[in-house]
């Protein structure tokens, strides 16, 4: 086997890797006025800051307060409704003349 086979992966794999390392990292940035943490990107997106609980980082949103728990049952909310609707859909078409 060539001897030079396991340097030209090693560089192939440093030149594939290079354009995520180029990348940014988002800044926090938090607002005077609400204490709220959020994430500026160099692109100049902004997007809210979360806690690894799923909360807003936010002085005013207590630790644990259930985003994941509240979005999780919208969702169930959401579907039943789709479910619902598709119900209806599949009769009024299984009863047109």
């Amino acid at each position: 086997m060539n001897r030079s086979a396991p340097w030209c992966t090693a560089a192939l794999l440093v030149l594939l890797a290079y354009p995520a390392m180029a990348l940014d990292r988002p800044v926090v940035w938090r607002d005077e006025d609400t204490g709220c943490a959020y994430l500026l990107t160099p692109q100049g997106g902004i997007t809210p800051r979360h806690r690894r609980d799923g909360t807003l980082d936010c002085p005013d949103v207590a630790a644990g307060t259930g985003v994941v728990e509240n979005m999780g049952r919208d969702i169930a909310r959401g579907l039943d409704a789709l479910q619902r609707e598709v119900e209806r859909l599949r009769e009024l078409y299984n009863n047109r003349p």
